[in-house]
């Protein structure tokens, strides 16, 4: 690596190979428990991308240049900033996109953010994207045998996004996202073949406790994107603005809306389990509309939709 060299990384969370995500999962968890830093992560993880020995990394020069080079990965972190950014409203679009995704300390010639590096703040992983990044997984079950587990289909199409996964198969794993103790049975949902059958995931998921920490670490991080994904960028965000505490008239527990189909004549309990999941989203969406468009059809003012639903007023003046 020479100092005038061109170097073209890859930028995005989807560019990424399986392999290195597979690394930077190790890498996140030595992170999270203080072992490594943010910055000798991306060097970590710079240096898998480009096929780079870090050992062989010496001297200023070099060492310099990779840092460079590393911060160049803006994908991974959000700058998170006091007040919940309170320190960033004023800003122009280019300079609120810099300061999110820039060291401050980088930005010191820059007037409008010199003042960030006098703040506290901290990086935080950025998991935001539709894309199947552990394809497969491999169980060793003796000295000649290994089982292979193909993973479930996540892609984006003209700007559509598809899923292979069941609905219940995706609320089942959902459940179990923020439960590490769990995750072995959150994988061996997610990666049971079609047609989905919880009680053969849950005998798989003795399997799937011999797969390393960093393995189950990968597959919860790349659900937990596509899961953000789903309810940030898509039209499905809408089935996240709930408000929690509220009294709801539109059922919004995903279990019990998922039975509920079977009174909407959409099948029975084996059918509507084996929805696809982008189709049951769909549905989900379908109901919540019609149901504030129904209770605003009978009268009803927008403070008392919003009292009955849970759903933020402005959200139901949107779809009224």
């Amino acid at each position: 690596m020479y100092k005038n060299e061109e170097i073209v990384i890859p930028n995005s969370w989807e560019k990424l190979k399986p392999s290195a995500f597979l690394k930077l999962a190790g890498y996140v968890a030595q992170m999270e428990a203080g072992s490594i830093s943010v910055g000798e992560l991306r060097i970590r993880l710079l240096c898998d991308i480009m096929g780079w020995d870090v050992r062989k990394m010496k001297g200023e020069d070099t060492i310099e240049n990779l840092i460079t080079i590393s911060e160049q990965l803006t994908f991974l972190f959000k700058i998170v900033y006091p007040d919940d950014d309170a320190a960033l409203q004023e800003l122009s679009n280019q300079d609120y996109r810099l300061a999110k995704r820039t060291d401050p300390y980088r930005l010191q010639h820059i007037p409008t953010l010199a003042h960030l590096k006098d703040l506290e703040y901290k990086y935080q992983l950025d998991l935001c994207y539709f894309a199947q990044l552990v394809p497969k997984v491999s169980i060793r079950l003796g000295k000649n045998y290994t089982i292979h587990f193909t993973g479930y289909r996540a892609v984006m199409g003209d700007g559509m996004a598809s899923c292979s996964l069941s609905a219940l198969q995706y609320i089942e794993a959902r459940q179990l996202l923020d439960k590490p103790d769990s995750w072995p049975l959150m994988a061996a949902i997610l990666y049971y073949p079609a047609p989905y059958d919880s009680q053969g995931a849950q005998k798989n998921a003795e399997l799937f406790k011999t797969l390393p920490a960093d393995t189950l670490k990968a597959i919860a991080m790349n659900f937990m994107a596509i899961n953000t994904f789903i309810y940030t960028k898509t039209e499905f965000s809408l089935l996240s603005k709930f408000e929690p505490g509220k009294a709801k008239d539109i059922t919004t527990d995903m279990s019990d809306a998922l039975y509920d189909l079977c009174n909407d004549g959409l099948g029975n309990a084996n059918e509507v389990e084996q929805l696809n999941l982008m189709t049951y989203l769909k549905v989900l969406r379908k109901k919540t509309i019609d149901g504030v468009r129904q209770l605003h059809g009978t009268g009803m003012d927008l403070a008392k939709i919003a009292n009955e639903t849970g759903l933020p007023i402005e959200i139901i003046t949107k779809i009224v």
